[in-house]
């Protein structure tokens, strides 16, 4: 993910701080991620054998031809390597949002107690924001529901599945080892994705309504398997995680408005700190 890719944090926008812009930046970003991933996903559809061969052996030297994968073999590990890349680039967004939204949430309480505390606000933006960006993605999140009560427990099981899942795709061939486990007897990727349903319209003449709503999908891998996702749960993946940023800004929003304190006064709040 390159630095143009990344969404500014609060930090370094405190002018105009609003949540909804925050979000948004976000789900662009996420978005990205997901044409991205479909771009590949599409292209494998069409390439085959033939053309693989032809593309690799086409007048170039390799780093080690003896070794080279055969057609099947090519397709498996860029599968994996594609899955290692999309919850990548995906949980590395997630992981910024959760340091912005821990950055609102802080901004939020101070101004709502002693808003005269120089210290106390110099604290929310730099040491407790040091002892943040120190934890994992899981302590992340277990920060940001005990300190503040922001959560997004709709899909935060999901989340953390989707991010052991990306810790066992850094063992030897993406193994599922018994230490990803812990103690379980699979490792169980979670996901959020829509599922459309059809039926006959209320109105007759052979019409036909079709709804949707998200679902939950469920794949398991026992130790010594490796992560494998289909193209429709590999996009999934980034829904579902488009989803919890969602639902996890709607969290800190209402936190926000309990306190009493507005979007406008957490910026002011920010930008108050930068003169100083």
């Amino acid at each position: 993910m390159s630095e143009s890719d990344t969404p500014t944090p609060p930090e370094e926008n405190a002018n105009r701080i609003n949540l909804g812009e925050v979000v948004t930046r976000y789900l662009e970003g996420l978005q990205r991620v997901y044409d991205v991933v479909s771009y590949f996903l599409a292209g494998e559809t069409l390439l085959n054998e033939r053309d693989f061969e032809s593309f690799a052996r086409s007048g170039r030297v390799m780093p080690s031809q003896r070794t080279k994968m055969d057609f099947d073999a090519a397709r498996s590990a860029s599968s994996s390597w594609l899955l290692k890349q999309g919850l990548n680039e995906t949980l590395g967004l997630l992981t910024l949002f959760l340091d912005d939204c821990r950055t609102i949430a802080g901004l939020a309480k101070w101004k709502a107690s002693d808003k005269s505390n120089q210290k106390a606000l110099e604290k929310v933006l730099n040491e407790e924001r040091s002892d943040f960006l120190k934890l994992d993605l899981s302590g992340k999140i277990e920060s940001l529901n005990e300190t503040y009560g922001v959560s997004a427990k709709e899909a935060e099981e999901q989340v953390l599945s989707l991010y052991a899942a990306r810790v066992s795709l850094s063992n030897a061939n993406g193994m599922v080892t018994e230490a990803d486990l812990e103690g379980a007897d699979a490792l169980v990727v979670k996901l959020k994705n829509v599922k459309l349903h059809s039926a006959p319209s209320s109105e007759g003449q052979g019409g036909i309504l079709v709804t949707s709503e998200m679902g939950d999908v469920e794949k398991s891998f026992q130790s010594g398997e490796r992560i494998s996702l289909g193209k429709n749960d590999q996009m999934a993946a980034i829904l579902t995680v488009s989803f919890y940023v969602t639902n996890l800004a709607q969290s800190l929003r209402e936190y926000a408005t309990n306190l009493g304190v507005t979007e406008e006064a957490v910026a002011a709040a920010e930008a108050k700190a930068e003169k100083k």
